[in-house]
Formats: C-alpha cells, sequence, structure tokens
C-alpha cells in the first residue's frame, strides 16, 4: 500500500469514525444535556456559568469514556469480522483518536455560552474570581474543565477500550473517575496542593471556613498551566492507546511515551508551583452567614 493510499485510506476511516461517534446515543443524549441543563439552570444568579463546567465534565466528558470504548469495542468486531487484516490496530486507533474532534466541538460550544453567560451575567462579589485573579484565571478555569474534559474523557475510554477487554471495564474506568474527582476537586483540604495532578479539579469555590461553611475559596494553583497539562495527558493518552498493537514496532512510540509523562510531570508540577499560592479567602460573607 502507497503513502498516498495509505493517507486515503486512513481519512476515510477518520471520518467513518467521527460519523459513528456524532451518531452514538449516548453522545446524542450528552449534547443535549450540555445545551438544556445550562439554559434551564443557568447561568447561576450568584456564580454565573463557573460552577456549570460539571455539564459538560459529565454529559460529554463521562459519557465520552463511554462512547469511545464502545466505538473500540465496534472497530476491533468489524475488523475481526472481516477476516484478513485490513488496516492494522494502530491505524484504526489513531483513526479512533480523531474522532475526538466531535465531542471537543461540542465543548467550545459550551465554552463560548459560558463567556458569553460570565460577561453578561456577572459573578456575585462574594463568589469568584476575586483578589488577584481576573477575567484571563476565568476563561483558563472555563476552558479546562468544561471544555477539555470534553477531550480527556473520550480519549480515556480508548486507552480503557484498548487495554482493559474484561466485561464492564469502561463502566467501571468511569466510576473510578468520578470517585477520584470528589477526592481531588478540593474538598480534602490536605489534598488541595497537589490536587492539579487530576484530571479534574475546581480551582475554586464554595468551600467553606470555620464560622461560614459557605465561604467563597479561591485554591493553589494555575488553570493555564492546568490547561497545557491536560493537552499533554491527552496526548500521551492517545499514544499510550497505539502502543497496545503489538504486530507494529513499538520502541518510538514507548520513547514518546515516556517524554510525554515527562513532560505531563512537569507542565503538572508549574500547574501546581504557579499562579495563586496561597488559599485565598473572599473578604465578603456567604449570604446564608449574612442572612442569619
Amino acid at each position: 500500500m502507497t503513502g498516498s493510499t495509505r493517507s486515503t485510506a486512513f481519512g476515510s476511516l477518520a471520518r467513518h469514525e467521527a460519523l459513528a461517534y456524532l451518531r452514538h446515543p449516548l453522545f446524542i443524549v450528552g449534547v443535549v444535556l450540555t445545551v438544556v441543563v445550562p439554559l434551564v439552570l443557568g447561568p447561576d444568579e450568584e456564580s454565573s456559568s463557573l460552577m456549570d463546567v460539571i455539564v459538560p465534565a459529565t454529559t460529554l466528558g463521562v459519557f465520552g469514556l463511554l462512547v469511545m470504548s464502545a466505538l473500540v469495542r465496534r472497530s476491533d468486531q468489524a475488523n475481526e469480522a472481516a477476516g484478513t487484516v485490513v488496516v492494522s490496530e494502530r491505524t484504526r486507533t489513531l483513526a479512533l483518536a480523531s474522532a475526538v474532534v466531535v465531542p471537543f466541538a461540542a465543548g467550545l460550544g459550551f465554552f463560548v455560552w459560558a463567556i458569553w453567560a460570565y460577561r453578561s451575567h456577572p459573578p456575585q462579589p462574594f463568589t469568584m474570581p476575586f483578589g488577584g485573579v481576573g477575567d484571563a484565571w476565568v476563561y483558563a478555569f472555563l476552558f479546562a474543565l468544561g471544555t477539555l474534559s470534553a477531550l480527556g474523557g473520550p480519549i480515556l475510554g480508548l486507552v480503557v477500550g484498548r487495554w482493559l477487554h474484561f466485561r464492564g471495564a469502561s463502566m467501571l474506568s468511569a466510576v473510578a473517575m468520578i470517585l477520584v474527582t470528589i477526592v481531588m476537586q478540593g474538598l480534602v483540604e490536605p489534598l488541595r496542593y497537589v490536587r492539579v495532578f487530576a484530571p479534574w479539579t475546581y480551582f475554586g469555590g464554595p468551600a467553606g471556613i470555620k464560622g461560614d461553611p459557605n465561604r467563597w475559596l479561591i485554591y493553589t494553583g494555575s488553570p493555564a498551566w492546568y490547561c497545557l497539562y491536560l493537552l499533554a495527558l491527552c496526548t500521551l493518552g492517545v499514544v499510550v492507546a497505539a502502543l497496545h498493537d503489538r504486530e507494529q514496532p513499538r520502541n518510538g512510540l514507548a520513547k514518546l511515551a515516556a517524554a510525554l509523562g515527562v513532560v505531563a510531570l512537569g507542565l503538572g508540577t508549574l500547574a501546581m508551583t504557579t499562579g495563586v499560592q496561597h488559599q485565598q479567602v473572599n473578604q465578603l460573607p456567604s449570604p446564608s452567614t449574612t442572612s442569619g
């Protein structure tokens, strides 16, 4: 097969996988929820669109993990049914990876809405941002948690689909990701400084202080560097998924994966050690305290 033929075959397969992702019922449900929930419930009267990031993180990220795992299984079953290896596993993996443009586009749509909501319906002064952070911090916050989750979830699903073949692997992985997020979102105070190494975490919220359980805080770390850290993790995920193909040389990919791991570790360290370095407490009390 010539280079141009391989390129044509890959392009055709990539378009096929993107359409399969676009038509998957769980993705359609996720998009509908991503659109309906913010429109019905948000922007929030207090925090505008800042806390709505949990919606695409779930409907496009967690759902995306399940969608991509299903597409991997479908791709493998179709290849086995063909009887002969028409396209290598690595090529099929990369074609599946290219399909993440579909959920990522939906995540970008949420990002546009979230910025509009933030500008049109600004958060109340007792929420965030405050102190030394401003609009740029908010935009990085929204992009990392609302948009990149739509990219990271499906890529994690690609890794799970390639490497974990037991029944219920994708569902178990989704539950594990949710549990990790609960622990690392910032509510566990001893983990707040290192929480940025998790694939999803808040950078502030109504975590409370003594005497005011709903006081708004800004946690340590830089959401801008966190965005780059997440992109490194996504790239690493694609390489790790491609490494599963044992029929093609893997030394180059293994070295690339190691290098990306080092880069991700460095970016995660920068996300942790730059930006806000001392937890900030909003000087304004929460309404629950003032009303009490």
